[in-house]
C-alpha cells in the first residue's frame, strides 16, 4: 500500500549528509568532478518488515587530501544517524518526511583506489539502514 512504501533510500541519505559535510553528496558523478565529494548508491537489502526498509547502501568518498578523513566522518554521521527526521525532496520536488530508526555498519572504511582515477584518494564504506515505511 501506499501507506507503508519504501522511501528512496539515496534521496533520504544525501538529504541526511549534505548539510553535515562540507563536500557534495549525490547518486551520479558529473564529467567535472569536485575535488571531494561521497558518491552514494545502493547496492541491495531487504525490506525488513511492513513498516521498515532496510537498503544496503555504499559511499564513495573521494578526496584529494584525505580520502580516509572523509569515509570516517560519514561513518560516524551514519552510525548516529538512528533517530533521525529526514527531510529529503522527492522527484516531483515535493518535500517528504523520512524517519531513521536503525544503522549496521556492513563494510567498514576502506582504501579502494580507482585504477582510472589517480589523482583522487577513494575509501568505501558500507552500511544497511533502517527507514520506516509508514510516514
Amino acid at each position: 500500500s501506499v501507506a507503508n512504501s519504501r522511501k528512496p533510500a539515496i534521496s533520504v541519505v544525501v538529504a541526511l549528509l549534505t548539510p553535515l559535510l562540507s563536500v557534495p553528496v549525490f547518486n551520479q558523478v558529473d564529467s567535472v568532478r569536485p575535488d571531494s565529494f561521497v558518491r552514494v548508491t545502493r547496492v541491495g537489502g531487504p525490506r525488513k518488515n511492513i513498516v521498515t526498509d532496510g537498503p544496503m547502501l555504499t559511499f564513495e568518498c573521494w578526496d584529494n587530501v584525505s580520502a580516509e578523513g572523509l569515509a570516517m566522518k560519514v561513518a560516524d554521521l551514519l552510525e548516529d544517524s538512528p533517530g533521525s527526521f529526514v527531510t529529503y525532496t522527492d522527484d516531483d520536488g515535493n518535500p517528504q518526511d523520512a524517519w531513521i530508526s536503525s544503522w549496521e555498519e556492513v563494510g567498514a572504511p576502506t582504501q579502494h583506489p580507482d585504477p582510472d582515477v589517480d589523482y583522487q584518494d577513494r575509501w568505501v564504506l558500507t552500511a544497511r539502514l533502517g527507514i520506516s515505511t509508514n510516514i
